[in-house]
């Protein structure tokens, strides 16, 4: 297709990308259009080609879709953290519904009958906010707000409509005392100034972590005394990164004010350290834990559960199945002491073991037979050495938040062990991401 950057296009969507994206093709070329729906018919500025594909933005929507509702934020089409906020409910569940459904297929040969994501909740869902420090040369102004899609350009904002009320207070709290008092914010290219980004979570109270090109914060006390007033009660950590890469977390994390306090996750109360791994969505992980502990009611065996973070499924699982002993093989050291403590201040310590390793090194040296297996990898999904080991276990529960990586291990899997249930969680609501939910029997 000769198309060059700049070029106007007029078609009509007939798909949808694996990030919910319009597709128009023009003679069999695809040319995907974010913020199209399919149906509609529009007019798309082409903004790069590749030699497969091209990728354009909408200018005008010509003939809308009945699917289409106009999106709550304001800084929806710039901000890169949503995708599908155009959308009715019923077109996203589609969308994620039929994304796991295709991704299987292709990947994995596997033709399933794919039911719609369990959706509890529309906004206001997360309990985690990671914003990164922004300069404005223009207006000599510091602002945070989420990168521009496949970007590191920061839209300034005030508000996301993804999270509560306090994550637009803990903006201001920011915003105001930076700007106050002129400091510095880290540049990519030249590597100088202070502060990198905010990584914060919203469950009893705030827990705050501000990333620092260096070791100390300015204006602490000041900074302390407005958390104080706008939050009450509180815990503000400092990370140093000096690092020049895309990792927003410094090595360590130190508690500067405050205490670090068991909160609400559930059916009890657990310490979540900054770098511990949490979904951002309570409701759907509780209704999404509830599923896999569905899953393995009736088990006999033991249950060995990989990338297990603070500990919640674990925990959950050990106190609905007190015949079970559990292994929990977690990385992270934080989360993995997170979960040690959790499983004492429960009392079943003496049935859950906390493991902190490597899942692929772990799982050298474990023995499936007659265990059940849960794996709740990242998004690049398991290293082949895990799926490995998985195939000597009796049962399988995996849960995914990528289904493609997701369908590519069950390629694998799916040689030894029959697919027992598929059930997709709507675990983030207005984007294209969806979690999946795999209970998987020995053949």
């Amino acid at each position: 297709m000769d198309l060059i950057a700049g070029d106007i296009i007029d078609g009509t969507v007939t798909d949808f990308g694996s990030d919910g994206e319009g597709v128009i093709k023009l003679d069999g070329y695809p040319v995907f259009v974010p913020c199209a729906l399919v149906g509609e018919e529009v007019c798309a500025r082409i903004v790069y080609v590749k030699k497969d594909c091209a990728f354009g933005e909408v200018t005008k929507i010509i003939k809308p879709s009945s699917s289409r509702v106009k999106p709550r934020c304001p800084y929806f089409g710039k901000c890169g953290g949503c995708d599908l906020q155009h959308a009715d409910t019923a077109l996203q569940l589609e969308i994620k519904r039929e994304s796991v459904r295709r991704a299987i297929k292709k990947f994995a040969g596997l033709n399933l009958d794919v039911p719609a994501p369990v959706r509890l909740n529309d906004w206001e869902y997360r309990n985690k906010l990671s914003l990164p420090f922004a300069y404005n040369a223009r207006s000599k102004r510091v602002s945070l707000g989420f990168y521009e899609k496949r970007s590191h350009k920061a839209v300034s904002m005030k508000w996301c409509p993804l999270h509560g009320e306090w994550a637009a207070e803990l903006i201001a709290v920011l915003t105001d005392w930076a700007n106050q008092f002129e400091i510095s914010v880290y540049d990519e290219n030249g590597r100088k100034g202070l502060l990198r980004h905010a990584v914060a979570r919203m469950l009893d109270a705030l827990s705050l972590t501000i990333v620092i090109n260096g070791d100390k914060l300015p204006h602490f006390a000041e900074l302390t005394e407005r958390l104080t007033s706008t939050f009450g009660k509180f815990a503000l950590y400092i990370s140093s990164n000096t690092r020049a890469d895309n990792v927003i977390m410094g090595d360590s994390v130190r508690l500067v004010s405050g205490t670090e306090e068991a909160q609400s996750l559930g059916r009890f109360k657990a310490v979540v350290s900054p770098k511990s791994f949490l979904q951002v969505n309570n409701a759907v992980r509780d209704a999404l834990y509830d599923g896999v502990a569905n899953a393995l009611v009736g088990f006999s065996g033991d249950i060995v559960e990989l990338y297990s973070g603070v500990g919640l499924l674990t925990a959950q699982l050990a106190l609905r199945m007190p015949e079970a002993s559990i292994i929990s093989v977690e990385i992270e050291k934080s989360a993995s002491c997170d979960a040690e403590k959790l499983m004492r201040s429960l009392g079943i310590s003496g049935r859950v073991k906390c493991v902190c390793s490597d899942a692929k090194l772990f799982c050298k040296d474990i023995e499936g037979n007659g265990r059940a297996l849960i794996l709740d990898p990242p998004r690049r999904g398991c290293d082949r050495e895990v799926l490995e080991s998985a195939t000597g276990f009796d049962k399988i529960v995996y849960i995914s938040c990528n289904p493609q990586t997701l369908a590519r291990d069950l390629n694998i899997l799916s040689k030894s062990f029959e697919i027992d249930r598929i059930q997709p969680y709507d675990m983030f609501p207005q984007t294209s991401n969806v979690e999946t939910l795999v209970v998987l029997q020995r053949k």
